[in-house]
């Protein structure tokens, strides 16, 4: 299927689908109308239209990409990671703005000016927010909830972009990157950081819960 011959729209549900897929391995009707939040009959057809075209394939609730659909995905995702790329690396835009216009340039982008950006951004292996580049290989972290007292970690990933989760991240300057150490884990989940300055930052269980760290090298 060519470029352009689908509508934004269904564009969106295999990516969405895509990013499901990449987290647990499927996706879910009641997933996919929380997301884009729209009604039960809507989405069904969509998906009925998607399955006609051989793009997903449904079984016992659960909803995966087909190779076709899976290929159509990965160029969306790239072009949305590289999008991300461009607006904070180059024009120095935050995570919410450039996450807001991603959404827009990932189905504009010719095939040859993407692969001039990429190359432009030295080929990166993530989004700003840790996510691979569909194709290349990146730290696979463990749940920031895992870590012990006194672990030195690094954040590799925010997992759920979601807008409040991004910022409360960015507030607190949970960049993949950033090096912290772990001074205490609250009974209610909550968890405290340290910076390299030895400022201290407490993470909410629901943020925490959404942020990969590698810790593997760092142990003390």
């Amino acid at each position: 299927m060519e470029k352009g011959e689908l509508s934004e729209p269904l564009e969106n549900y295999l990516k969405e689908i895509y990013e499901l897929e990449e987290m647990k391995g499927y996706a879910r009707v009641s997933e996919l109308i929380t997301i884009f939040q729209i009604s039960p009959g809507t989405i069904s057809k969509a998906l009925n239209r998607l399955e006609k075209l051989g793009l997903i394939t449904k079984k016992d609730k659960k909803i995966h990409l087909s190779e076709e659909g899976k290929k159509i995905a990965e160029r969306l995702i790239k072009s949305h990671r590289l999008s991300e790329r461009l607006l904070t690396d180059i024009l120095g835009l935050d995570w919410i703005r450039a996450h807001q216009i991603a959404h827009r340039l990932e189905h504009v982008w010719p095939d040859d000016v993407l692969e001039k950006l990429d190359l432009v951004l030295n080929r990166p292996k993530t989004c700003p927010h840790g996510h691979p580049i569909p194709g290349r290989e990146a730290v696979k972290g463990e749940p920031l909830l895992s870590t012990q007292v006194g672990e030195e970690i690094e954040v590799i990933m925010i997992v759920k972009e979601e807008e409040w989760i991004l910022a409360k991240a960015s507030e607190i300057g949970l960049y993949p990157g950033n090096r912290f150490r772990v001074v205490e884990k609250k009974d209610s989940g909550d968890i405290v950081i340290e910076d390299k300055n030895g400022k201290r930052f407490e993470i909410p269980k629901v943020i925490a819960e959404q942020v990969l760290v590698d810790g593997r090298a760092h142990r003390t």
